[in-house]
């Protein structure tokens, strides 16, 4: 059986309401047809008027449109049996969201569904996926077993992630009269993601990320006998949606092991292409913010992004770097006007070298300072690789990083780029990267270029597998037990000789005894100037006794 698609597309352009869409503008050919009145019913009814509506009627509902009002469009394709081939499935969507998006420029989630049939449910299996995952409702036509008349009109909503098999909730009834009655606690187009009823169990496919781990554990009650257990943060926040929504976790992994990106034939790879093609409906961390990734996964009911700097690294590869390293270069008397004298600034910084010497050394750590090992680290940006004539970069295979310098048409991006050519560019996937640390990139042959925390957490590791190496042979407890006084914490001394360095604050009492003993000598030598001599005061007082 053929199906013809016709699809309206109402757009509200001015405060109005969806009455813009009348039985004048979808006249039936046949004047005894009035299934349209129940299309009408719905649209007047629902309150929210800032959307769009398409409306996909079979070939039994035979619309002619005599009469379009302003921001109607009205768009014909021809398919085959909605309860046929996957195929026929596929292109019903296709067009469905090929109209959406050339017609209304709109999230998907504003754009309400229609479905006008005669078809019985059985029959309409192909399309449970476009009623359950989408915003749309099935109006099913009802005739007298004796005439042709319509008898009613049932309008149905499949819930989201449900059987393909299971049974619409039908949620409102219409009847020639033009009466529309609602048969549920659920209004017309209901918020059905918001809470799922059916309490699905969706599969959410992840990948490894830093401060992150993905385990297999036993349980008797999943597909093989164990099951993935995914901890971290973003974990955590995947659970709490789930205790919000109403459904239950299914950790996987996609096959290739990586985020995703896009391939030349524009097919998708990782998690990315795995909701792509709906094998599940979310994915961790999300999508990529790059311009393929963001108009591959358009929707996802649960998901959880992660965004990564690409749209600050495009901005950077596209303009030029700007310094403020100009501003501090004066090139004219009228910025500096005074005169620099040189011997100035030599006797400074001797003075400041001088004092920095002294303070080190009277602080203990002169020495320490000497012996410093230096460490060479030529590659500290993405120019001085690009720049050496010899070394490899290795970037992550299948992540947004390839696609993006893949996609790249200019800058250091490109030059990159350009390096495969050269045999100087290598990709490998993000489970080799601690193989590869241990052998290509220590032979200092090649770069590893990744996200800083990835990075990062390469580091943290071999650092503790090398801590861990020394506790197992023992060498810590060794230098423990050997260390002098190893028992002195045992029998603490009562007195103790404390060493510290020169301050003035430790040795104020001197300058306070140095000061005091030099008041008290200035006292005597002032005092001692006003005294007599002896012999004077001698012979006055006896020449006073012999008169």
């Amino acid at each position: 059986m053929r199906v013809v698609m016709v699809v309206v597309v109402v757009v509200m352009a001015l405060p109005s309401c969806l009455k813009w869409t009348t039985s004048a503008s979808l006249r039936p050919k046949r004047q005894e047809w009035s299934v349209v009145g129940a299309v009408e019913s719905v649209l007047t009814s629902h309150a929210p008027c800032q959307h769009a509506c398409l409306l996909l009627a079979d070939q039994h509902e035979e619309l002619e449109v005599t009469q379009a009002p302003r921001g109607v469009r009205v768009l014909r394709a021809v398919g085959g049996s909605v309860n046929g081939s996957d195929a026929s499935h596929g292109r019903l969507r296709e067009t469905v969201d090929g109209v959406r998006e050339v017609l209304l420029d709109v999230p998907r989630w504003s754009t309400r569904i229609l479905v006008l049939t005669r078809l019985p449910l059985s029959h309409l299996g192909g399309l449970h996926g476009l009623l359950s995952n989408r915003n749309a409702m099935l109006l099913r036509i009802q005739d007298h077993k004796t005439s042709r008349s319509v008898r009613r009109v049932d309008v149905f909503v499949w819930q989201p992630y449900s059987a393909p098999g299971s049974t619409p909730l039908r949620v409102a009834t219409w009847t020639p009269h033009g009466r529309l009655t609602l048969a549920s606690h659920m209004s017309l187009f209901p918020d059905k993601f918001s809470v799922f009823s059916s309490a699905p169990r969706l599969k959410v496919v992840v990948e490894v990320l830093p401060a992150h781990s993905v385990s297999w554990v036993d349980d008797a009650g999943e597909p093989g006998g164990r099951r993935l257990e995914y901890t971290g943060y973003i974990s955590d926040v995947v659970k709490h949606f789930a205790t919000r929504m109403n459904f239950t976790i299914t950790y996987v992994l996609s096959p290739e092991r990586t985020f995703g990106s896009r391939m030349p034939d524009g097919s998708w790879t990782g998690m990315i292409g795995m909701v792509v093609r709906e094998l599940f409906p979310s994915c961790l961390p999300g999508r990529s913010l790059l311009r393929g990734g963001w108009s591959a996964n358009t929707f996802s009911p649960v998901r959880v992004l992660l965004q990564q700097g690409f749209r600050a690294l495009r901005e950077q590869q596209s303009c030029p770097m700007k310094t403020n390293s100009a501003s501090l270069t004066p090139n004219a008397d009228v910025v500096w006007p005074a005169e620099w004298w040189w011997w100035e600034g030599l006797v400074l910084g001797l003075w400041m070298l001088t004092t920095l010497v002294l303070t080190k050394s009277y602080a203990g750590n002169l020495m320490s300072l000497l012996a410093v090992r230096y460490v060479p680290q030529p590659f500290q940006t993405l120019r001085d690789v690009l720049d050496h004539p010899s070394v490899v970069m290795i970037w992550q295979k299948y992540s947004s990083y390839e696609q993006l310098l893949r996609d790249s048409t200019s800058g250091e991006m490109r030059e990159v780029a350009g390096l495969e050519k050269e045999g100087r560019l290598e990709f490998h996937t993000q489970v080799r990267f601690k193989e590869i640390l241990d052998t290509l990139v220590r032979a200092g042959g090649h770069v590893l270029a990744d996200a800083g925390n990835s990075l990062t957490k390469l580091i943290g590791s071999d650092f503790s597998n090398k801590a861990l190496d020394l506790i197992e042979q023992g060498l810590i407890e060794y230098g423990i037990e050997n260390a002098p006084n190893i028992t002195a914490c045992g029998n603490i001394p009562k007195k103790m000789l404390i060493m510290s360095s020169f301050s003035v604050s430790n040795i104020w009492g001197v300058f306070v005894l140095l000061g005091g003993g030099l008041s008290a000598a200035r006292d005597g030598v002032v005092h001692g100037a006003h005294v007599p001599p002896l012999g004077r005061f001698t012979h006055s007082f006896t020449g006073s006794l012999m008169d």
